[in-house]
């Protein structure tokens, strides 16, 4: 009877020892909201990941780190913590893939404690700028009216050609006809003197050959 009795005030004792301190005995920091929520699926950019707490957290032993579906981490340009929250600011927006968030903090009561989760994100495609064509095959090309003056400027030229070329040729022309004509009345001089000569020649010899006879 006596070992019953001590049994039960053993039992009333603990009783009242988990009552008086309930939040010493399991009440640790755990994770109450997150952005993005897990199991969260995205279609917009993701800049930072925010976590909210149970209770204030010490901003120098919390840390935070992301990964993507590789295992390979996520650059964070910083961590922030105010009071209960622990906000990430990432280098850059997430592309599309899978992600895990891994934290750790240490809570008021001085417990490490610490857990992952994951969301998804289907970033949307940047708008590409159609670049403006420098110079279209269209102002290359030239127009009927185009071509039509071209031939138009072209002509009087060849028409100038064709004048210098007549002109040339009849200067060619005459000048051979010049020189034809002064070597004509030379040839002719020189033959009548060779005539002459050979006449007088004849002349005298026979005039010397009669005067001998008479002798």
């Amino acid at each position: 009877m006596l070992k019953h009795v001590k049994s039960s005030v053993f039992l009333a004792l603990i009783m009242l020892l988990v009552l008086a301190f309930p939040t010493a005995t399991w009440a640790h920091s755990k994770l109450e909201t997150s952005t993005p929520a897990a199991d969260a699926k995205l279609t917009e950019n993701v800049k930072e990941v925010s976590l909210s707490f149970n209770e204030n957290i010490d901003e120098n032993l919390s840390t935070i780190k992301i990964k993507n579906e590789q295992g390979e981490a996520v650059e964070v340009s910083e961590v922030n913590v105010t009071e209960n929250n622990m906000v990430g600011t990432l280098a850059a927006p997430l592309p599309t893939g899978s992600y895990t968030v891994e934290w750790k903090i240490v809570g008021g009561d001085g417990h490490p404690v610490d857990g992952t989760y994951n969301f998804e994100v289907d970033a949307p495609e940047a708008e590409t700028v159609p670049e403006t064509p420098a110079e279209t095959p269209a102002d290359n090309e030239e127009t009927p009216a185009d071509t039509g003056n071209a031939q138009e400027e072209t002509a009087p030229a060849d028409d100038n050609t064709a004048d210098n070329t007549d002109q040339k040729t009849d200067q060619n022309q005459q000048e051979e006809k010049s020189s034809t004509n002064e070597e004509s009345p030379g040839s002719g001089t020189i033959v009548w003197i060779i005539i002459i000569v050979v006449v007088a020649f004849v002349a005298s010899y026979f005039g010397i050959k009669a005067s001998r006879k008479k002798k």
